[in-house]
């Protein structure tokens, strides 16, 4: 399981850290720089929205789908109409549930044509989601890699048109980004199906209750692990829309941060996506899981450590060189928002742990918290800090909820701690931080100085043992002989 992970890995990030940085800063980037701040601010903004009352539409299926497939996929054939028909009715309530959402929160009927735009691509993304979590489930996990990146290839195709032809980017508007977003999600998810056609599959917009509400029974606590994340990761670009009088402005200032937080959090994403099944299929039948927590602890803290550190350290030039127009806000906010890249990063292995091996009560008591605690923070400290408090309010909050899965996951899980295998990783994030802190005293420009710190970081990692280089080139020889 190892192998097939560290192979699938490979390939996944390979593809992905091809694709997905193109996108998120030739083209999501451009976005902001060619429609302003302002306008990018309230996008975001509904974009939160529409992504908090994305379990509504979803409820836990994809997770709970997941799970069950890559344990018994035999249940394919069955279980794919049955869900997909009651998300075509959860789709129909999720669309009112916005336009409901937004009109009590004090949104005017001007902007709900364009959150419900927002909202009917997140019905599509939830349906490429769900696709997804059937073509890993039966063991595609390549073909699932290159589902993970198509919409954003397709978007690179469309938007790269829109935006750097002379003549079109003049006119260039926010609604020609979000139908972009619809083209591409509809040819994914073609695609997508079309990797499943030979499992016989149907899809139908009836559904039996009786034959269903054992499967979403089932789901439920997959649904509200969803609402809880989705809850606490995006609150923060909501709230600051809406508690300051010049909150499109201070959203677009935060973005520009997350932006960056974003695009690292891709790649962990993609290593939870993988996780999942893997860690489903080895607790189904027994096996020792304790190898793949660890090799996934340590790739995640070889490259989330060396990432914060490089990007906080050059947040001035990096923002500066990103945007048209950056304020002092959104260097600040960077410097503490990529730190959370490191506990997100933990979070992706041990919640995804705790998910593989059906831990939602628990896992759900601490998120539960976790909003919570966000919440509190956050509504305190916007309206003094502004972008930068919510910044804030993001690292302790993810710190709090990543600490507290890697705790519940030692105590329930058949995890044990090894200080053997967690010395050199304290050894690693203590001289990464003091390379942070080292002066340089060099006549280079920032962009050499990030390389040579990048370098030294993923060097030191190497000889510590957190990148396991010589399987990756065992795997790409016997890959080449096979």
């Amino acid at each position: 399981m190892r192998r097939e992970f560290l192979l699938n890995i490979l390939f996944l990030v390979g593809i992905n850290l091809l694709i997905k940085p193109l996108y998120i800063f030739g083209i999501d980037l451009k976005v902001q720089n060619t429609l302003g701040t302002q306008t990018y601010g309230l996008f975001a903004a509904l974009f939160s929205l529409s992504y908090i009352l994305q379990i509504i539409n979803d409820a836990g299926l994809q997770q709970f789908n997941n799970q069950t497939i890559s344990q018994d996929r035999s249940l394919l054939r069955d279980q794919y109409p049955r869900l997909l028909g009651l998300k075509f009715w959860l789709a129909l309530i999720y669309l009112v549930a916005c336009a409901l959402f937004a009109t009590s929160i004090g949104y005017g009927l001007d902007v709900l044509p364009l959150l419900l735009h927002i909202a009917c691509n997140q019905v599509l993304l939830s349906w490429i989601l769900f696709l997804r979590s059937n073509i890993s489930g039966v063991g595609y996990y390549r073909k699932d890699s290159l589902v993970s990146v198509l919409d954003k290839f397709l978007m690179l195709a469309i938007c790269g048109v829109l935006l750097y032809h002379p003549v079109l980017v003049k006119h260039f508007t926010l609604s020609w980004f979000i139908w972009a977003q619809t083209a591409s999600f509809v040819i994914t998810i073609l695609v997508g199906r079309a990797f499943l056609r030979g499992h016989e599959l149907r899809f139908s917009r009836t559904f039996s209750w009786s034959a269903l509400r054992p499967l979403v029974k089932r789901s439920l606590p997959f649904a509200l692990a969803v609402l809880l994340m989705s809850a606490y990761t995006r609150m923060d670009t909501l709230l600051l829309e809406r508690l300051l009088p010049d909150g499109e402005q201070q959203a677009g200032i935060y973005y520009m941060a997350y932006r960056l937080l974003d695009a690292a959090n891709n790649v962990a994403l993609l290593f939870a996506g993988l996780l999942l099944p893997m860690l489903a299929q080895q607790l189904a039948k027994a096996e020792n899981i304790q190898p793949l927590i660890v090799l996934g602890s340590k790739l995640l803290v070889a490259g989330s450590v060396v990432t914060a550190v490089a990007v906080s350290r050059f947040a001035d030039p990096i923002i500066h060189s990103l945007y048209d127009q950056a304020p002092e806000e959104a260097v600040s906010a960077l410097r503490l928002l990529i730190w959370s890249f490191v506990p997100v990063s933990m979070m992706y292995v041990f919640g995804t742990l705790l998910t593989a091996g059906a831990r939602l009560g628990l896992m759900n008591r601490v998120l539960g918290v976790t909003v919570l605690l966000n919440l509190v923070l956050l509504w305190n400290m916007i309206p003094v800090s502004g972008a930068v408090g919510a910044a804030t309010a993001t690292l302790i909050t993810q710190s709090f909820v990543a600490l507290s899965m890697m705790v519940i996951s030692f105590i329930v899980m058949p995890i044990q701690v090894n200080v053997r295998e967690l010395s050199p990783i304290l050894v690693y994030i203590a001289l990464m931080v003091i390379l942070l802190f080292i002066p340089y005293t060099g006549s280079a420009s920032w962009v050499v100085q990030f390389s040579i710190l990048l370098l030294s970081g993923f060097g030191i990692a190497a000889v510590l043992g957190l990148l396991p280089a010589g399987n990756f080139l065992h795997l790409l020889r016997s890959r080449a002989r096979a």
